[in-house]
């Protein structure tokens, strides 16, 4: 076998065009699916920096009013839980805030922890690797206030020098740092950067107050399904005994991977196949350069078989050089991807789970040494394999011609051309597909304003601002300062303008019906906007007005509602003047009066309508953490140094964060989507291309085969138009058949597209006629050159060589 590999490396040496060939169309398909191999590992498959990862599970309500799986829970539900849920071994539950962070000398700074549990430690298995964790007994909100803090915020906050015992002041609450946690702990994500005990107060114990979430450690030998079983029971079990609370919840036991994964598991399944697809398209590609070279190889298979080669030692021989190739392959292809891997990770979405994780491994190497021998199997064996079928003596009598038999050999390069075109086009359906999707989501109205508006989150101190009037107070001074800045065309505030999947809600009653009965109470959104706000961001308003300087905090309480929230109550009436109380009324509650209906506004996202949403004025319910938004002339994002400058000017102590634009957070929102789609694309257009070389390939060897036939035909008087029109028409002929069997598999798998669609179906017949199209002009060009060498075929030398 080493010497059969020896003498493969020696062909591959005399025949650089064809080996070149090869090379490159094996490394670019080897290369993509390492590349995206190493991003899918990452994400899905690489085990959580957990012990027994598999067993950790997060718990959630399922909140079937709302179609949300993953929300927060009540604490009674969550004794009720953990005291029920016999699968699991520990539980623990968590709040996940952002607090201010204060310092002497650093710059006051906004970042996001974990309130849990002690609990918490067990059921992730984790340790710090400095000083301890807390205790159950400090979570009763005793006078020892302490805090473990992450590796980030060590480095940050304390050099990487000692920490243990030093005090850090989380918005005038001073805690005694206990511990640090490992480098690369991030619970529940990457942003948290502290642990510090839940204290949950009286007031909290209650069935109504939904704002734990929990994480859980399975029994050994207890799968997910069989504690979601479980679990489904004990859901009905608490419907049944609260149904005043619980009428339309459930519960829902997801393992930490999925969840972590996240919205990306499907995108990045598609594109995992995407590749694989590429992959069979250079592995086809090359199989039928491997079958016409062997076929050229006739005249030595028949006298290496006349001198005694067995057919097992053909075989070999032929796929030894295929491995030869295929080794080479493998090598740039780990080249490709490593340079695949770094474009990857520039283009990928911020937000894409695990992102520091992703690289060339020792299992992603492994994958490669897979690929390179499943190549080599692909596109080696089976040409070896027709290659060895040899009759020596009618071989010999022939002088080696047709020894693979010209028919067979035909039907082979054939069914090889169908094959490219088929994948090919699945491909390209499932990209336009993807593409269609996106533009039809950046043409979505949104309903606001989103040029030139600049955005950033201002966190006011608590110890600073204890009361309303003293908030208020200071959101004046910012809004009025910024609005006389040079180029501010105007200014507003907004508790939150984008809406997360558990935003600040709450049940509530109208005046003019019963109460809801519990199955049918859904939550509506609660914001605070300042007077100007909705004519600033150009909102549409449907009737009455907006909130004004008249919705001051002495005035009666005013609200304004979105259309879907008045069309749901009062289809056919005027809202106008209508009254609701959040939650169930209570002697002394104020009702609050509709003073206005607003367009529908997508703050979920582009591809979500808008949920029950409720505005309130900030002369009435001024929030702690709002949203300034700044319009401008141009150039909004210019302007952030000098609206920064002002608010430090009022205040240096409330850190202001996240930064930006609207139509940046907005492009934010669809990365995960459109860093899908220009992979696909990406992916396809290789396809294509590939496609395209093997049909060249093969056809090329068509014409040349054919060129005694060709001269025959001419030479009996057909014109050159003709001869182009038979070739162009057999490869025409022969990729219609590849594009009707791609368009029928594409049909066949759209269906686990269709998640990733907005405002298109998975049959959308234009992004098939599209694909049809593309591929349609790629055989044309493909096919062009040899049937134009074919149309000028000099007769009188075809039929000479021939003879």
């Amino acid at each position: 076998m080493l010497s059969d590999l020896k003498y493969g490396f020696r062909q591959l040496r005399l025949n650089p065009g064809f080996a070149a060939i090869a090379v490159i169309t094996l490394t670019l398909g080897i290369g993509a699916n390492i590349a995206v191999f190493s991003v899918v590992r990452a994400v899905l498959l690489k085990p959580l920096p957990y012990p027994q990862a598999e067993r950790i599970v997060r718990v959630w309500m399922d909140n079937r009013r709302l179609q949300n799986r993953e929300d927060w829970a009540s604490y009674l539900n969550y004794v009720d839980y953990k005291r029920l849920g016999t699968s699991f071994e520990s539980m623990a539950a968590f709040r996940n805030p952002a607090i201010n962070l204060n310092g002497d000398s650093a710059e006051p700074e906004r970042i996001r922890g974990v309130l849990a549990e002690a609990a918490i430690f067990d059921v992730l298995g984790v340790r710090p690797i400095e000083g301890r964790v807390f205790t159950k007994d400090e979570e009763v909100g005793g006078k020892d206030k302490v805090v473990v803090i992450g590796w980030g915020l060590w480095q940050r906050r304390f050099g990487g020098q000692p920490a243990l015992d030093k005090l850090l002041d989380f918005d005038g609450l001073r805690l005694t740092v206990i511990g640090v946690m490992p480098r690369g702990f991030a619970f529940p994500d990457k942003t948290s950067e502290f642990l510090m005990p839940l204290v949950i107060n009286e007031n909290a114990k209650r069935r109504g107050g939904y704002s734990l979430q929990m994480v859980a450690r399975l029994r050994p030998g207890v799968t997910p399904l069989q504690a979601q079983s479980e679990m489904d029971v004990v859901g009905r079990q608490l419907e049944q005994q609260y149904p005043n609370f619980n009428a339309g919840y459930g519960v829902y036991v997801n393992p930490l991977q999925n969840h972590v994964a996240g919205n990306v598991r499907t995108p990045l399944l598609v594109l995992l196949a995407a590749v694989g697809f590429v992959l069979l398209i250079a592995c086809v590609n090359v199989a039928g350069l491997f079958l016409a070279r062997a076929e050229s190889r006739g005249r030595e298979v028949v006298v290496r078989a006349a001198i005694g080669a067995s057919r097992g030692r053909l075989i070999r021989q032929l796929a030894m050089e295929a491995a030869a190739l295929a080794s080479i392959a493998g090598i740039t292809g780990i080249a490709v991807a490593y340079a695949g891997v770094r474009a990857l990770l520039w283009t990928a979405p911020p937000d894409l789970p695990r992102l520091d994780e992703i690289g060339l491994d020792a299992a992603v190497l492994a994958m490669a040494l897979l690929l390179t021998t499943v190549a080599a199997l692909a596109f080696g064996l089976w040409p070896a394999w027709r290659a060895s079928q040899v009759d020596v003596q009618q071989a010999l009598r022939e002088s080696g011609r047709g020894v693979t038999g010209a028919r067979a050999a035909a039907r082979t390069r054939s069914v090889l051309l169908v094959v490219q075109c088929a994948l090919a086009i699945m491909l390209l359906a499932g990209a336009s597909l993807l593409l269609r999707s996106l533009g039809a989501l950046r043409g979505t109205a949104i309903g606001f304003r989103t040029a030139e508006v600049l955005m950033m989150r201002i966190n006011a101190s608590q110890t600073k601002y204890g009361s309303a009037a003293q908030l208020r107070q200071f959101y004046g001074d910012v809004l009025q300062r910024v609005r006389a800045l040079p180029r501010v065309t105007n200014v507003a505030l907004i508790s939150d303008l984008f809406l997360s999947a558990t935003p600040n809600s709450g049940t509530f009653t109208l005046e003019d019906r019963p109460p809801f009965p519990p199955a049918e109470e859904i939550e509506a959104t609660t914001d605070a906007v300042s007077p100007g706000f909705f004519e600033m961001m150009a909102a549409r308003l449907v009737r009455g007005r907006f909130v004004d300087a008249r919705d001051a905090g002495d005035a009666p309480r005013a609200i304004v509602v979105n259309e879907t929230f008045a069309h749901r109550y009062w289809p056919n009436q005027d809202p106008i003047g209508k009254r609701m109380v959040f939650g169930r009324p209570r002697p002394g509650d104020q009702w609050i009066t509709i003073v206005g209906v607003i367009g529908d506004m997508r703050r979920r996202g582009l591809h979500q309508g808008a949920r029950l949403e409720t505005f309130a004025p900030t002369g009435q319910n001024m929030g702690r953490n709002m949203q300034l938004l700044v319009t401008a002339d141009r150039e909004a994002l210019a302007l952030a140094p000098s609206v920064l400058s002002e608010i430090r000017s009022i205040d240096a102590t409330s850190p202001v964060t996240a930064v930006g634009t609207v139509e940046s957070n907005i492009g934010e929102s669809l990365a995960v989507r459109r860093f899908q789609a220009w992979l696909l694309a990406l992916f396809s257009a290789l396809a294509v291309l590939l496609a395209a070389v093997g049909i060249f390939g093969l056809m090329a060897q068509v014409v040349g085969r054919r060129t005694h036939e060709i001269g025959v035909r001419m030479a009996l008087g057909a014109t050159r138009h003709r001869v182009l029109a038979m070739v162009v028409r057999q490869c025409v002929g022969l990729a219609a058949v590849g594009t009707l069997v791609g368009i029928a598999g594409a049909l066949a798998i759209a269906r686990t597209l269709e998640s990733l669609l907005f405002g298109i179906g998975a049959t959308d017949p234009v992004s098939y006629a599209t694909a049809a199209a593309v591929m349609t002009v790629s055989v044309l060009l493909a096919c062009g050159l040899p049937a134009w060498r074919a149309a000028h075929v000099d007769p009188m030398v075809a039929l000479r060589d021939d003879g």
